[in-house]
């Protein structure tokens, strides 16, 4: 099971020194537990997919019907039946309209079609936000820490910059060690993120730049 805030807290907190919470306090690292979350999901969100029902002659479907916490659609399949187990990519547009992710197909299905949507949604830690789940993988919690240790490290930096005129070297030092946790936060992320090759189905005859194709990743 994946760390929640309370544990991110603490490990920060721990391996930064200040295990009081005297320099890097609660509300700090929690908020730099958020930024590490939105770059995280910025490079690497959580994969998801969903089966829905065709409807005779209908073009348009609404994806947030069935996740509420969709984000972006990945790829629209037509599902294989007990014969051909082959599940081929149908072509679609995206949108988002009042927050909520649609798309609409090109050529409509029957009710006796099943379609597959894969898409994103952004992961969570449990305790912040609200969010009751932490869904990052456990092998990716350092990931994590490293992501937290750095902004709040960079925050602290910055918060010295003013308040510490009898040592200017103080706020130098800080952004040295932000800068230790952030190569490692960027190292292990794009690591992570290059392993997330968006699943299609066969065959897929759609050109290179028919879509993006997880370019960023």
């Amino acid at each position: 099971m994946s760390d929640t805030l309370t544990q991110i807290i603490s490990k920060v907190q721990n391996l930064l020194g200040d295990a009081s919470g005297t320099y890097f306090t609660t509300a700090l690292v929690t908020a730099a537990a958020r930024q590490a979350l939105s770059e995280w999901n910025l490079r690497a969100p959580n994969f998801a997919g969903t089966l829905i029902t065709g409807v005779n002659d209908q073009y348009e479907y609404e994806l947030s019907d069935e996740d509420a916490n969709a984000c972006r659609i990945l790829d629209v399949l037509h599902q294989g039946d007990d014969n051909n187990e082959i599940d081929i990519s149908i072509t679609y547009d995206e949108y988002v309209e009042d927050e909520r992710v649609f798309f609409r197909l090109r050529s409509p299905v029957t009710s006796s079609d099943t379609l597959i949507v894969r898409y994103t949604t952004l992961h969570t830690i449990s305790g912040l936000d609200s969010a009751t789940e932490s869904t990052l993988p456990s092998k990716d919690d350092q990931t994590i820490v490293d992501g937290t240790c750095y902004f709040a490290v960079l925050a602290r930096a910055t918060a010295r910059v003013e308040a510490n005129n009898l040592d200017r070297a103080t706020s130098e030092n800080y952004r040295q060690m932000a800068a230790a946790y952030g190569q490692s936060f960027s190292t292990r992320l794009m690591d992570a993120a290059k392993y997330r090759s968006v699943a299609v189905g066969e065959p897929d005859r759609r050109a290179w730049n028919d879509q993006y194709h997880n370019w960023g990743q």
